[in-house]
């Protein structure tokens, strides 16, 4: 009745359960060459969070360099 799953099912579970963490808890990271013009473009966050740009707006989103 207590019985542990075998350990294919165990290992793959952990997969899973990894992957979803770090679906849930990623970051998002840009790298900008120390070169690069100040106003340049660097990446679409709003596209990349999929979220509208009024919505990191509304939320208070902030970016730090």
């Amino acid at each position: 009745s207590g019985a542990l799953q075998p350990a294919p099912q165990r290992a793959l579970l952990c997969c899973v359960l990894v992957a979803a963490w770090e679906a849930v808890w990623g970051q998002l990271r840009y790298s900008v060459p120390e070169e690069l013009p100040k106003g340049s473009f660097v990446g679409d966050v709003a596209k990349d969070l999929a979220l509208q740009p009024a919505a990191l707006r509304d939320r208070g989103a902030r970016v730090v360099s």
